[in-house]
């Protein structure tokens, strides 16, 4: 919610037109053939480099890696490229004539080897060993989501809420709507205290100015300035066609960047699928005011489970943990259950905190979702300058937790001033058994907002989902 940025180069996207003939499917978009057990070689690193032979250059986008090459000498008699990711036996087969592939499911932020052999007759003759590694970004999903003119063009939140027509909706903190040229923002460009995103099949719509053309996607009951009192998204969820979005209630309570402080959550009625609002009516949770319940939600069978993040000590060195209610539609305004440990209870003062997230202080906002049968809690560890994302498995939607996995660390902290925060996921977006995690970045020096808007956009990367479950 406080304006995110961060420095990042965008990689360009190549779209490659292959002659490939696929032994093994497992790191390609596109297969047809397995190994049948030929005469190959299964595995090309025992054969010695010679970095004489080819020039070799990659990009990446998300999980895969593209690669091009070109052959340094003509003499060499051969029948075409082998290529292999990580010294793996599974390889790939690419015509003589042919100078470029792509590998898929290839590892973040790590140093991979990769090999390009020459074989001819079934034998190896020469190989070429490179060192890669990729960061994961999924930089295309995020272009189409945050576009430099048309749209949202700079903000962080990004909660997202499936809707019944397969469009989603992803709800944003502090954004900016103006245009970006070159990389710059215009410093007269109004920031947005929340705006939303109408994302349809590859296409995106901004939605904001609830009361007046400057005004949020969201704005308070009688509130005229937003610079006092405004909306910060909590999460959502959808039933009976009627889309119900969670509001932080903040106040600016002292001077500066950090002077925001939290006052209520409030629940939006939006009715589909032309995402009208219907009313603005206040949780039934009555507690402290470092408990902030919708920062997750759950639909899950004939319940809906609300996560508070509960701040114990907001700092640079920030101790969190996470509690849970539940109530039904009928009973949203009107009555919450609280997990007490062993059960539910009315009494709120009688949450306590769910079990399993070891020492990991949940971020502000985090997701709670299901994957297969299992309920999946994903959350940045909530320390200013530590990158790094957990998940946890639970039979329960309540916990206890289990199988904690530091699935990403993110990178863009190591640049001045620029921190990371807040990741989030989005079950709704899978492909190829992996589903789709965002993370926001800003930064602490207000030029760099403006002098490069990128920074303030979030990121996106696909985890697989077999290596969140544990199998």
């Amino acid at each position: 919610m406080v304006i995110n940025h961060l420095i990042m180069k965008l990689i360009k996207k190549k779209i490659l037109i292959l002659l490939c003939i696929v032994i093994n499917c497992h790191f390609f978009a596109s297969c047809d053939e397995k190994n049948e057990g030929s005469s190959l070689k299964p595995n090309p690193f025992n054969n010695s480099s010679d970095s004489s032979i080819l020039n070799v250059k990659y990009t990446s986008n998300a999980d895969t890696l593209f690669l091009t090459w070109k052959l340094l000498s003509d003499t060499i008699d051969f029948d075409f490229f082998q290529v292999s990711l990580n010294g793996s036996a599974e390889v790939v087969k690419v015509n003589s004539n042919i100078n470029s592939c792509f590998l898929t499911h290839v590892p973040y932020n790590k140093v991979i080897p990769v090999s390009i052999s020459l074989v001819n007759n079934e034998e190896i003759i020469k190989t070429f060993k490179k060192d890669v590694v990729i960061d994961g970004l999924d930089t295309v999903f995020a272009r189409i989501l945050i576009p430099d003119k048309g749209s949202v063009t700079g903000g962080d939140g990004t909660y997202s809420i499936p809707l019944p027509d397969g469009r989603s909706i992803f709800l944003m903190g502090d954004s900016f709507t103006g245009p970006v040229t070159n990389g710059v923002r215009s410093k007269s460009d109004h920031m947005f205290r929340n705006t939303y995103i109408l994302y349809d099949h590859g296409k995106v719509t901004a939605i904001f100015g609830a009361k007046g053309e400057k005004s949020s996607a969201a704005v308070p009951p009688g509130v005229s300035d937003e610079s006092k009192e405004w909306y910060w998204p909590g999460h959502g969820f959808v039933d009976n066609n009627t889309l119900y979005i969670f509001q932080t209630l903040m106040y600016q309570a002292e001077a500066g960047m950090w002077g925001f402080k939290y006052k209520r959550t409030d629940i939006l009625e939006y009715s589909l699928p032309n995402i009208v609002l219907q009313r603005n009516m206040n949780t039934p949770f009555v507690g402290s005011e470092n408990v902030h319940f919708g920062m997750a939600v759950l639909k899950d069978n004939n319940y809906v489970y609300i996560y508070a993040q509960k701040d114990l000590n907001n700092t640079g060195t920030s101790i969190s943990e996470a509690l849970v209610a539940r109530t039904t539609i009928d009973n949203l305004y009107e009555e919450w259950e609280y997990f007490n440990g062993t059960g539910w209870t009315s009494n709120s003062s009688e949450a306590v905190k769910m079990e399993g997230l070891s020492n990991v202080n949940v971020s502000s906002q985090f997701s709670v979702f299901k994957l297969q049968d299992k309920y999946i809690l994903l959350t940045q560890e909530k320390q200013l300058f530590s990158g790094q994302i957990y998940t946890f498995v639970s039979d329960n939607p309540q916990g206890p937790w289990f199988h904690k996995t530091l699935i990403y660390t993110t990178k863009e902290q190591n640049i001045p001033n620029v921190y990371t925060y807040n990741a989030l996921a989005h079950p709704q977006f899978m492909k190829d058994g992996m589903v789709l995690i965002s993370y926001n970045v800003n930064t602490m020096d207000l030029e760099q907002l403006f002098n490069d808007a990128y920074i303030y956009r979030p990121r996106f990367f696909w985890m697989d989902i077999d290596k969140i479950l544990g199998k």
